[in-house]
């Protein structure tokens, strides 16, 4: 695995008091939710545990949980993110828009100030990052915002699934948000959700949330059928060799 992009750096020290397994989960659940695990990367559990210097049983462990719920997926030369088909692109937004909008508009309900202060705070940092192009930290300001609202849901195991959801569809941030026209219009919405938020209508937060799910998905699709077509272009200027 690139060192760049290696899971494990920045965060080596393992605190004894917690057990590994949930720290090495926790640390490599985090790389993904921000994009710092790319379709790239292979995390190998004995380059890992000698990263963090503890032993490889514990890394085995938080790797196979991870694969287990579907967060990674196993080769024979280690752990890499899944590879979903636009199928299952479709299925997990169709979840999500049967969940998110509902669920956001409960958490309309139950504002804190301390919430919407979060909230507000990842518009100020996606602002920033969108304006220097920084792409990680634009991905890292738009996870705290989303984390920001699904930690004042009083359903924890809906929370839990909505978040489960979106890590699956890690497929589509790292397609989209690349671009700088993506990455503007899922400001934009997300400029929309705060707004609705902090004028506590619960309707318009649940619209925003819907409307934003399905602009996602049509960016994500629109930028696979541009590859399609970029590959196909290629594919015709190759001169086929002859017999």
């Amino acid at each position: 695995m690139p060192a760049a992009s290696n899971p494990a750096r920045a965060r080596k020290t393992i605190e004894p008091r917690i057990g590994i397994r949930e720290q090495v989960y926790a640390m490599l659940r985090d790389r993904i939710q921000l994009g710092e695990i790319t379709f790239g990367d292979r995390i190998v559990d004995q380059e890992l545990a000698a990263e963090l210097n503890v032993s490889r049983m514990p890394v085995r462990e938080a790797l196979l949980q991870l694969k287990n719920e579907g967060y990674l997926e196993g080769t024979a030369r280690g752990f890499i993110l899944p590879q979903f088909t636009p199928e299952d692109i479709a299925n997990i937004f169709e979840i999500r828009l049967l969940l998110e909008p509902s669920a956001a508009a409960s958490a309309c309900r139950n504002a804190t100030v301390e919430g919407l202060g979060r909230m507000k705070q990842a518009v100020s940092d996606a602002e920033r990052a969108h304006r220097k192009a920084d792409v990680l930290a634009y991905m890292q300001a738009n996870s705290a915002f989303r984390a920001a609202w699904v930690d004042m849901l009083d359903n924890r195991q809906l929370a839990q699934i909505i978040d489960r959801l979106r890590d699956h569809a890690q497929a589509v941030r790292l397609a989209t948000l690349k671009e700088k026209e993506f990455r503007a219009l899922s400001l934009q919405h997300t400029k929309e959700i705060l707004d609705a938020f902090l004028r506590k209508d619960v309707e318009a937060v649940r619209e925003s949330i819907a409307h934003n799910l399905r602009e996602s998905a049509a960016s994500y699709y629109a930028k696979q059928e541009t590859l399609v077509r970029s590959h196909a272009a290629a594919d015709i200027r190759v001169p086929r060799k002859r017999a």
